[in-house]
């Protein structure tokens, strides 16, 4: 039996290329391909990245870190979560959702520039900040950057248009009530500047609230929104490897409505659809309503706390996604 692992990553706990590697190993008696998948956010640079340079920059906070810049060919990738993420700063806990900026992305597109390449990929997700991107344009203006004089694709996991980011996405970054309300005013007042200095209406295009609406000032900058998902799918070739597979197994770290809204579990199961039929979704966790769709659309759902308890999946993801896998191979023959 072919089997296809096609997982983003489960953030923090397993990349997506470990997770596939792991399954080869525990389904040594089938044909395992192994293609990582990312939606532009956290593993991006795992998924598509040659090489790798360090670079000197700012986290969401302001401090002093170093980021990992990737090439691809003659491409420059930049992920934001490496960054400006919010496992940088320690989290939603310790993030102040307010205070925090994406001007450290200036500097490390400063840094892609410098190496001459003929394009850049920046891949937003798994921010810490919902600043609207307006440390990224302050100190692209400063260094010169602006408008970006190459290529630019930004590849978005979302499609939540700009002012509405901190309300989607606000708490999860550690915005209480108040934060919402007082990011959300931002983000209109800076709707409006951005129309009066680069002349687009960032509501009117799909995904401007990526990374808190970073993906709309690199909109507005110079840069083209596409897909994260599909960008990343059609340069590794997904669809070949769907066609050609027996077993289709994607997850991610927790399913619910966002999953299908632009990520690598919605994507992939879209795809299937077209051309396959059937995948089984492994996730450390899933909300009921959104495995209950998934399940109406003919797919299967496996979530690894309903098994396992949380605290083992937490500890133990890799361990235990092969033990659950092995299970459904075993069924399959």
């Amino acid at each position: 039996m072919k089997v296809l692992a096609a997982f983003d990553s489960f953030k923090g706990t397993a990349s997506a290329r470990a997770i596939g590697n792991s399954l080869q190993g525990v389904l040594a008696d089938h044909e395992v391909v192994v293609c990582p998948l990312s939606d532009g956010g956290e593993g991006l640079l795992d998924v598509l990245a040659e090489r790798f340079d360090e670079v000197a920059t700012v986290d969401a906070l302001g401090r002093p870190c170093v980021a990992k810049l990737g090439f691809c060919g003659t491409e420059a990738i930049v992920e934001t979560a490496q960054v400006v993420g919010l496992a940088n700063v320690g989290g939603a806990l310790a993030n102040d959702p307010v205070r925090a900026d994406s001007s450290g992305i200036a500097s490390v597109l400063q840094s892609a520039l410098r190496a001459n390449p003929t394009a850049i990929v920046v891949g937003c997700g798994g921010s810490a900040i919902t600043d609207g991107g307006l440390g990224l344009v302050r100190g692209a203006v400063d260094l010169g950057l602006v408008p970006i004089p190459i290529p630019l694709r930004v590849a978005l996991d979302v499609r939540t248009c700009f002012t509405e980011a901190a309300i989607v996405f606000g708490p999860q970054k550690g915005a209480d009530e108040i934060a919402v309300r007082l990011l959300t005013h931002r983000l209109i007042a800076l709707r409006g500047w951005y129309q009066r200095w680069y002349g687009v209406d960032l509501d009117e295009h799909d995904g401007t609230g990526a990374a808190g609406g970073l993906g709309g000032a690199l909109l507005a900058i110079g840069g083209a929104l596409v897909s994260g998902f599909a960008e990343v799918a059609d340069r590794v070739g997904l669809d070949t490897y769907l066609r050609d597979a027996d077993l289709v197994l994607t997850g991610e770290g927790r399913l619910d409505a966002t999953s299908l809204e632009g990520k690598v579990v919605g994507g992939v199961l879209e795809r299937v659809e077209r051309i396959h039929g059937h995948a089984v979704v492994v996730v450390g966790s899933t909300d009921e309503a959104t495995a209950r769709l998934v399940q109406a659309r003919g797919h299967s759902v496996l979530a690894l706390d309903e098994h396992f308890g949380i605290e083992q999946a937490m500890a133990s993801p890799l361990d235990l996604i092969a033990e659950l896998v092995a299970s459904i191979a075993a069924s399959a023959n």
